[in-house]
Protein backbone atom coordinates (compact mmCIF):
# COMPACT_ATOMS: atom_id res chain seq x y z
CA UNK A 1 0.00 0.00 0.00
CA UNK A 2 1.35 3.47 -0.79
CA UNK A 3 1.32 6.08 1.65
CA UNK A 4 2.08 9.06 2.12
CA UNK A 5 1.91 10.71 5.93
CA UNK A 6 2.24 14.44 6.79
CA UNK A 7 2.75 14.93 10.51
CA UNK A 8 2.61 17.46 13.12
CA UNK A 9 4.36 20.52 14.60
CA UNK A 10 7.68 18.55 16.13
CA UNK A 11 6.80 15.27 14.77
CA UNK A 12 9.06 12.28 14.37
CA UNK A 13 8.77 8.81 12.52
CA UNK A 14 9.85 7.48 15.57
CA UNK A 15 6.32 8.04 17.17
CA UNK A 16 4.85 5.56 14.29
CA UNK A 17 7.45 3.18 14.05
CA UNK A 18 5.99 0.87 11.88
CA UNK A 19 3.75 3.28 9.78
CA UNK A 20 7.05 4.67 8.73
CA UNK A 21 8.61 1.55 7.65
CA UNK A 22 6.60 1.55 4.97
CA UNK A 23 4.64 5.30 4.21
CA UNK A 24 6.51 7.96 3.03
CA UNK A 25 6.60 10.20 6.29
CA UNK A 26 7.00 13.56 6.01
CA UNK A 27 7.25 16.46 8.62
CA UNK A 28 6.82 19.88 8.39
CA UNK A 29 9.19 22.99 9.44
CA UNK A 30 12.26 20.36 10.01
CA UNK A 31 11.52 18.57 6.94
CA UNK A 32 9.68 20.92 4.27
CA UNK A 33 8.25 24.36 4.37
CA UNK A 34 4.72 24.56 3.66
CA UNK A 35 4.59 26.14 0.01
CA UNK A 36 6.75 23.00 -0.80
CA UNK A 37 4.02 20.25 0.62
CA UNK A 38 1.87 20.02 -2.89
CA UNK A 39 5.08 19.75 -4.92
CA UNK A 40 5.45 16.86 -2.79
CA UNK A 41 2.39 14.79 -2.76
CA UNK A 42 1.19 15.69 -6.29
CA UNK A 43 2.51 11.97 -7.34
CA UNK A 44 -0.93 10.53 -5.84
CA UNK A 45 -1.04 7.28 -4.36
CA UNK A 46 -3.08 4.95 -2.40
CA UNK A 47 -3.31 6.98 1.29
CA UNK A 48 -2.89 10.22 1.96
CA UNK A 49 -3.01 11.09 6.00
CA UNK A 50 -2.17 14.05 7.42
CA UNK A 51 -2.03 15.22 11.34
CA UNK A 52 -2.73 18.16 13.19
CA UNK A 53 -0.52 20.52 11.47
CA UNK A 54 -0.01 18.43 8.59
CA UNK A 55 -3.63 17.74 8.04
CA UNK A 56 -3.97 21.69 8.38
CA UNK A 57 -1.54 22.05 5.34
CA UNK A 58 -3.16 19.41 3.29
CA UNK A 59 -6.49 20.92 3.76
CA UNK A 60 -5.28 24.79 2.98
CA UNK A 61 -2.72 23.95 -0.21
CA UNK A 62 -3.41 20.62 -1.25
CA UNK A 63 -6.95 19.70 -0.93
CA UNK A 64 -7.38 19.70 -5.27
CA UNK A 65 -4.65 16.99 -4.80
CA UNK A 66 -7.28 14.80 -2.41
CA UNK A 67 -8.47 13.32 -5.87
CA UNK A 68 -5.19 12.03 -6.62
CA UNK A 69 -5.53 9.42 -3.53
CA UNK A 70 -7.64 6.95 -3.02
CA UNK A 71 -8.42 7.57 0.36
CA UNK A 72 -7.63 10.89 2.61
CA UNK A 73 -7.70 10.79 6.18
CA UNK A 74 -6.88 13.96 8.61
CA UNK A 75 -6.75 13.38 11.78
CA UNK A 76 -7.24 16.53 14.42
CA UNK A 77 -7.57 19.23 11.30
CA UNK A 78 -8.11 22.54 11.88
CA UNK A 79 -9.03 25.56 10.15
CA UNK A 80 -7.00 27.71 12.28
CA UNK A 81 -4.93 26.54 15.34
CA UNK A 82 -5.56 29.23 17.35
CA UNK A 83 -9.32 28.17 16.96
CA UNK A 84 -8.91 25.86 20.37
CA UNK A 85 -5.55 26.91 21.10
CA UNK A 86 -5.18 29.95 22.42
CA UNK A 87 -2.39 32.66 20.92
CA UNK A 88 -0.99 33.68 23.99
CA UNK A 89 -0.42 29.88 24.79
CA UNK A 90 1.66 29.78 21.32
CA UNK A 91 3.36 32.82 22.24
CA UNK A 92 4.50 31.38 25.93
CA UNK A 93 5.83 28.27 23.59
CA UNK A 94 7.52 30.99 21.42
CA UNK A 95 8.89 32.14 24.44
CA UNK A 96 10.14 29.27 26.02
CA UNK A 97 11.86 27.60 23.23
CA UNK A 98 14.15 30.89 23.82
CA UNK A 99 15.44 29.55 27.15
CA UNK A 100 14.05 25.47 26.97
CA UNK A 101 13.40 24.59 24.06
CA UNK A 102 13.43 20.84 24.86
CA UNK A 103 11.81 21.58 28.04
CA UNK A 104 8.84 22.88 25.54
CA UNK A 105 8.74 20.20 23.19
CA UNK A 106 8.48 17.11 25.87
CA UNK A 107 5.69 19.27 26.94
CA UNK A 108 3.69 19.54 24.19
CA UNK A 109 4.14 15.88 23.53
CA UNK A 110 3.00 15.18 26.91
CA UNK A 111 -0.57 17.20 25.99
CA UNK A 112 -0.78 15.59 22.97
CA UNK A 113 -1.02 11.89 25.34
CA UNK A 114 2.23 10.64 23.45
CA UNK A 115 3.38 8.10 25.84
CA UNK A 116 6.81 7.93 24.38
CA UNK A 117 7.91 11.16 23.06
CA UNK A 118 10.65 12.07 20.63
CA UNK A 119 13.88 13.40 21.62
CA UNK A 120 14.52 17.41 20.96
CA UNK A 121 17.29 18.13 18.23
CA UNK A 122 18.93 21.30 18.89
CA UNK A 123 19.50 21.75 15.21
CA UNK A 124 15.32 21.83 14.84
CA UNK A 125 15.19 24.97 16.98
CA UNK A 126 14.88 27.59 14.39
CA UNK A 127 12.19 25.50 12.18
CA UNK A 128 10.17 24.69 15.56
CA UNK A 129 9.76 28.57 16.43
CA UNK A 130 9.18 29.06 12.55
CA UNK A 131 6.25 26.59 13.13
CA UNK A 132 4.78 28.26 16.07
CA UNK A 133 4.95 31.38 14.22
CA UNK A 134 3.39 29.92 10.92
CA UNK A 135 0.40 28.28 13.72
CA UNK A 136 -0.46 31.82 15.04
CA UNK A 137 -1.19 32.95 11.08
CA UNK A 138 -2.04 30.16 9.13
CA UNK A 139 -5.72 30.63 8.23
CA UNK A 140 -8.17 28.44 5.86
CA UNK A 141 -10.84 30.17 4.32
CA UNK A 142 -13.22 28.26 2.13
CA UNK A 143 -15.69 30.13 0.32
CA UNK A 144 -17.85 27.32 -0.78
CA UNK A 145 -18.16 23.96 1.30
CA UNK A 146 -15.82 21.05 -0.76
CA UNK A 147 -17.22 17.67 -1.34
CA UNK A 148 -14.87 15.44 -0.50
CA UNK A 149 -16.28 11.71 -1.04
CA UNK A 150 -13.01 10.17 -0.26
CA UNK A 151 -12.00 11.95 2.96
CA UNK A 152 -12.15 10.82 6.52
CA UNK A 153 -11.86 13.31 9.28
CA UNK A 154 -10.68 11.67 12.44
CA UNK A 155 -10.84 13.16 16.50
CA UNK A 156 -9.58 11.76 19.56
CA UNK A 157 -12.01 12.75 22.18
CA UNK A 158 -9.48 13.07 24.44
CA UNK A 159 -7.99 16.03 22.51
CA UNK A 160 -6.68 18.68 24.43
CA UNK A 161 -5.17 20.45 21.62
CA UNK A 162 -7.92 20.63 18.30
CA UNK A 163 -10.86 20.99 21.00
CA UNK A 164 -14.18 19.59 19.34
CA UNK A 165 -15.18 22.89 18.48
CA UNK A 166 -11.91 23.88 16.02
CA UNK A 167 -13.43 20.15 14.23
CA UNK A 168 -16.59 21.62 14.31
CA UNK A 169 -15.13 24.47 11.86
CA UNK A 170 -13.97 21.92 9.47
CA UNK A 171 -17.26 20.40 9.33
CA UNK A 172 -19.13 23.36 8.78
CA UNK A 173 -16.88 23.65 5.52
CA UNK A 174 -16.52 19.84 4.08
CA UNK A 175 -19.04 17.69 2.65
CA UNK A 176 -19.45 13.70 2.04
CA UNK A 177 -16.72 12.96 4.06
CA UNK A 178 -16.87 10.46 6.87
CA UNK A 179 -16.15 11.38 10.66
CA UNK A 180 -14.50 8.73 13.53
CA UNK A 181 -13.87 9.64 17.12
CA UNK A 182 -11.14 7.61 18.32
CA UNK A 183 -10.75 7.07 21.69
CA UNK A 184 -7.70 9.07 22.35
CA UNK A 185 -5.86 12.76 22.81
CA UNK A 186 -4.43 14.82 19.55
CA UNK A 187 -1.64 11.38 18.93
CA UNK A 188 -4.12 8.64 18.41
CA UNK A 189 -2.25 5.25 18.63
CA UNK A 190 -0.42 3.40 15.81
CA UNK A 191 -2.88 0.65 16.38
CA UNK A 192 -5.85 2.38 15.92
CA UNK A 193 -4.13 4.29 13.31
CA UNK A 194 -3.35 1.21 11.15
CA UNK A 195 -6.86 0.49 11.78
CA UNK A 196 -8.32 3.29 10.07
CA UNK A 197 -5.43 2.82 7.74
CA UNK A 198 -6.80 -0.64 6.70
CA UNK A 199 -10.42 -0.66 6.42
Amino acid sequence: MKIVFVGGWASSPNQYPQLSESARFLVPFTGFEPVDLPGQIAQGGEVLVGWSTGAHMLLKDCRHLFESYERVILIAPFLSFTDSFPERLVRRMISGMKTDPAGVVSSFHENCGETDPPDYNPADYASLVSGLEYLIFSKIEIPEKVSCPNLTIVHGVKDRIVRRKALDKVAEVVESARFIEAGSGHKISETELMGIIRE
